[in-house]
């Protein structure tokens, strides 16, 4: 007899919000005793984010405002990944709209997962050491460039005006594996 692993989905159903929201409804069976409980989540696009460094050790930031929040944020550079694009050319591609830097050296430091109970996505997280300006780049619209060092970004931290869980992560993942000192 050939019986099925617990715990199994049973059923999964996904309703479109917007092109960038999508919710996800499944039935889960823990065990064969058990009813099927109903969990939902949330799938927006893949999440990245750029701990960029110029050569004089600066490090931008990027200062926006968050309607989710109904509040300004600062935040490494970052947006999501559109289905046309990969991860690493979104990353290029964000850190150079928002902050008018370019990299030839970008790594993938991990892929995270920003809130696994309620969100159906991944966090991609990228370093791009000796970033430079560009300055025929037009910084996006709605954005303030903030640029600081590594120091004044872990007190940034530490007192809460840096408070991105995910991108916290990001800087850990960077310290963790030797990108960036003293964090």
């Amino acid at each position: 007899m050939n019986k099925k692993p617990f715990p199994s989905i049973v059923d999964k159903q996904e309703t479109s919000i917007s092109k960038w929201l999508t919710l996800v409804k499944r039935d889960v069976k823990f065990s064969q005793e058990e009813v099927a409980e109903t969990y939902h989540s949330v799938r927006p696009y893949d999440y990245i984010s750029v701990l960029a460094i110029t050569p004089e050790l600066k490090i931008p930031l990027v200062k926006q405002y968050r309607p989710s929040l109904e509040c300004h944020t600062i935040e490494l550079p970052g947006g999501l990944v559109d289905s046309n694009d990969s991860p690493e050319k979104t990353a290029l591609k964000e850190l150079r709209e928002e902050t008018g830097l370019v990299s030839s050296q970008i790594e993938l430091l991990g892929i995270l997962t920003p809130d696994p109970g309620r969100l159906d996505n991944r966090f991609f997280c990228y370093f791009a050491p000796n970033s430079k300006i560009d300055s025929t780049v037009i910084i996006e619209p709605r954005i303030k460039l903030i640029w600081t060092d590594i120091e004044e970004l872990r007190q940034m931290v530490l007192d809460g005006r840096f408070n991105s869980c995910p991108q916290v992560s990001l800087l850990a993942l960077a310290s963790l594996r030797g990108c960036i000192k003293g964090f």
